[in-house]
């Protein structure tokens, strides 16, 4: 043995010597992707999913009917094709075939029914119910499932994706195993989860689409941006979306960054079942104090848009009609003086600072602001799952709450005010003339009705100050250079991973 080791470094030697280059046998480039994340996910059942952590992580892992595309048009998903009938309340899916969940087992259009009756079952508390609330029977027909519903409904298609709608296996919904095990039909199997650490996912080599390049993607909890962008810098994480502005501008040119304006947005959330914010002049004296502007410039370092109500394209609000579209002081304190607060008041706010990298800057930005008009936003600082246990609780005055748009009004805003909403709760109002609008928003085929229909459902929410609707980030994905196939998606979706490589 002694012998062999001596040979082996004579050879050595001598070949350095003879100017002979040794060189290790080439590794593939690693596939495994590390996401990093600040929050961890909070659950494991997609269709009660409300954090955007837990969205994200499971929605590489499930599938939905149809799915939004990077130019936010309606794209099929485990539904290959579609069809509505004349009068718009029937919509017939075609299933896709040779689909399967992690499990193993096939994806049959009986799954699609089980998935939308629990979704419809008030006992799931499932986000997505309000949406889909119109749907009054599902069947089956080959692999065809047919929704019936109780009236035209042309916003039903997009509401059918994300992972809200996830589909899930009949079998598992039978055994009540939703929540506990995970078995979707996405591009990656899930692995494991260690709270407070990671989420490891595997590439599911059995996708109905081409199976990913990506082998692995974990997403790794790591407590701030800055330590993310450090960890991207070093090597040792490879993706992660970006919040804070400033920690985006440190993005060098060693990594790719994805600059997207978001569907998303942030709000004051005014609770209008609560004194005194019952009192409409107290909200519409908050909704004047406030410059949106100046909310932008100091807490988002100018990096964000102005919005009203409605973030959706192509039915976006005018930010200009509203009762004060700038910050007006002395109409703030005309509305307080009419509340019966000559003197101001003082309101409590929740606030998360761990949910958004700058929820703490927004929150205190808008103290500020208030404070001049003598209203003083006493802030309670909670962690992410307290704000979001008592957020579906209704659990508070006002709430500094950063929530999810999307591309139709209707599925945006049909469960938080409407009055058989899901999330009506949470929303804190609703009217008669509220119902009657987003019924005809959702039943007409044309577009002109349906913009009508959801300007004056922007007039009532600003008019009568529901909620503080403040802007709309943008989101920053940032890569490693060797990420490549990656397109970000306004929505927030990371589902384009699965045409990633690492190469």
């Amino acid at each position: 043995m002694r012998l062999r080791k001596k040979i082996a470094v004579v050879g050595v030697t001598a070949a350095l010597v003879a100017g002979v280059a040794l060189v290790a046998p080439a590794q593939a480039a690693s596939k495994d992707l590390v996401v990093g994340i600040t929050l961890d996910i909070d659950k494991l059942d997609p269709q009660g999913a409300t954090s955007f952590a837990t969205v994200r992580a499971l929605g590489l892992v499930y599938g939905s009917l149809v799915e939004v595309g990077p130019k936010l048009d309606v794209r099929p998903g485990l539904a290959s094709s579609w069809r509505f009938n004349d009068a718009g309340t029937r919509l017939t899916l075609h299933i896709r075939k040779n689909v399967k969940f992690q499990d193993g087992t096939p994806f049959t259009p009986a799954d699609v029914k089980a998935s939308i009756e629990r979704i419809l079952d008030p006992a799931t508390k499932a986000a997505a119910r309000a949406n889909i609330a119109t749907i009054k029977s599902v069947t089956v027909a080959g692999w065809d499932v047919i929704l019936d519903l109780t009236i035209p409904n042309v916003a039903i298609l997009a509401a059918l994706d994300g992972v809200n709608m996830a589909m899930l296996s009949a079998k598992d919904i039978k055994a009540g195993t939703i929540g506990k095990t995970v078995n979707g039909t996405g591009p990656f199997k899930f692995i494991s989860w260690e709270p407070g650490q990671s989420v490891k996912l595997a590439k599911n080599a059995t996708y109905w689409q081409k199976a990913p390049q990506l082998d692995t993607v974990t997403f790794r909890i790591i407590p701030s941006e800055s330590s993310i962008l450090s960890a991207l810098n070093a090597g040792s994480v490879q993706f992660s979306v970006i919040t804070d502005p400033l920690i985006a501008k440190q993005v060098g040119s060693n990594l790719t960054k994805y600059s997207t304006p978001s569907l998303a947005y942030m709000a004051l959330q005014l609770n209008a079942k609560k004194a005194p914010l019952d009192n409409v002049n107290v909200r519409l004296a908050i909704q004047c104090a406030i410059s949106r502007q100046e909310v932008v410039k100091t807490a988002q370092s100018g990096e964000g848009t102005v919005i009203g109500p409605i973030t959706s394209p192509a039915y976006r609000s005018d930010i200009n009609d509203r009762p004060c579209p700038t910050a007006d002081i002395a109409k703030a304190k005309k509305y307080l003086d009419a509340a019966g607060y000559p003197n101001g008041l003082t309101i409590k706010s929740m606030v998360a600072p761990s949910q958004f990298a700058t929820a703490s800057a927004v929150a205190q930005s808008l103290k500020a602001q208030l404070a001049k008009a003598g209203i003083t936003l006493d802030l309670e600082l909670v962690d992410d799952s307290t704000f979001v246990s008592r957020w579906l609780a209704a659990d508070f005055a006002t709430a500094i709450a950063n929530n999810g748009g999307r591309i139709d009004p209707d599925t945006m805003y049909t469960r938080y005010f409407t009055s058989t909403g899901n999330l009506n709760k949470v929303a804190g109002y609703s009217s008669p003339t509220l119902d009657a609008l987003f019924a005809k928003g959702k039943s007409s085929g044309n577009v002109t009705t349906r913009k009508l229909a959801y300007k004056l459902i922007s007039e009532e929410l600003e008019s009568n100050a529901v909620w503080v609707w403040l802007f709309s980030p943008y989101e920053y994905r940032v890569a490693s250079k060797n990420l490549v196939g990656f397109v970000p998606l306004a929505t927030g979706s990371l589902l384009e991973l699965r045409k990633a490589d690492l190469k």
